[in-house]
């Protein structure tokens, strides 16, 4: 269904019953990037997934708005009164936030290949790890000026989704050319996080976090993983060997044993 929000609207779904689990997408996908977790996840959950502003069916953002707003009015349209938080990427960000904020209305946060930016004060190896995700960007962004989204997700998905098949990368590659706003946003995004952001507040989130990383991510990917379950107070560490940042498709059957059995102890 589409739901109002201040200045625009947004795209969810719900499916199956059972307890609420709320999943959030990779800053350039759509809540197609869940399909295949959907699919069993809806069998012993229930499942909302729901489209970002300026992100699949939902409407662009004109005016600034708040994220964890969004997620709010998404929580409320479904009638969920708590959840577990599953996010990717800057879905993780987006989760720790929420939980932050609101932690009476979710049991349990799933940070998959949290991205969170720079490092505040950050270690000699953060810095040399973060230099290495920006010089990468800049190829991105080369591909990007030169040739358009397509060319720049063709350079990009090997650099984040090493671990994907040809016909997962291509996938991907498809959803980001689909998420051509997004992308092409560059700094006029005007979604905006806590303030100060969630990064350098992971020590005042009290809700239990289990962190996620893939062996074949980033290495920067993987150290703000480290950070996170060394400051929260109530967070375990998992590493996929074979997982990449995108882990629901690069090492589905580790993601889904994980998600079954947390799912299986919170019930």
């Amino acid at each position: 269904m589409f739901i109002d929000v201040p200045g625009g609207y947004l795209y969810t779904e719900t499916r199956g019953s059972g307890q609420d689990v709320v999943l959030l997408n990779a800053g350039t996908m759509d809540l197609r990037l869940w399909a295949s977790t959907v699919d069993w996840l809806s069998g012993i959950a229930r499942v909302t997934t729901y489209d970002y502003r300026d992100i699949g069916l939902s409407s662009p953002g004109t005016a600034p708005f708040d994220e964890l707003d969004d997620l709010r009015a998404v929580f409320d349209a479904a009638g969920i009164e708590s959840a577990v938080l599953v996010g990717c990427s800057e879905g993780a960000r987006r989760a720790l936030g929420f939980a932050h904020r609101h932690p009476s209305r979710v049991s349990h946060v799933v940070a998959a290949s949290g991205a969170f930016g720079e490092f505040p004060d950050p270690s000699s190896e953060e810095a040399a790890a973060w230099q290495e995700m920006l010089t990468s960007f800049e190829k991105i962004d080369a591909a990007l000026a030169a040739s358009g989204v397509r060319a720049s997700s063709e350079v990009a998905q090997p650099m984040w989704s090493s671990a994907l098949n040809e016909e997962g990368r291509r996938f991907v590659i498809g959803l980001e050319v689909a998420n051509t706003h997004r992308i092409i946003l560059d700094n006029r995004y005007l979604g905006t996080e806590l303030d100060p952001p969630v990064k350098t507040r992971f020590d005042e989130i009290a809700t239990p976090i289990s962190v996620l990383v893939g062996a074949r991510d980033f290495l920067g990917i993987q150290l703000w993983g480290r950070r996170l379950a060394a400051q929260a107070p109530n967070a375990t560490l998992t590493t996929f060997p074979g997982g990449d940042h995108l882990m629901m498709l690069s090492a589905p059957g580790d993601f889904e044993r994980f998600l079954r059995a947390l799912l299986a102890t919170l019930a």
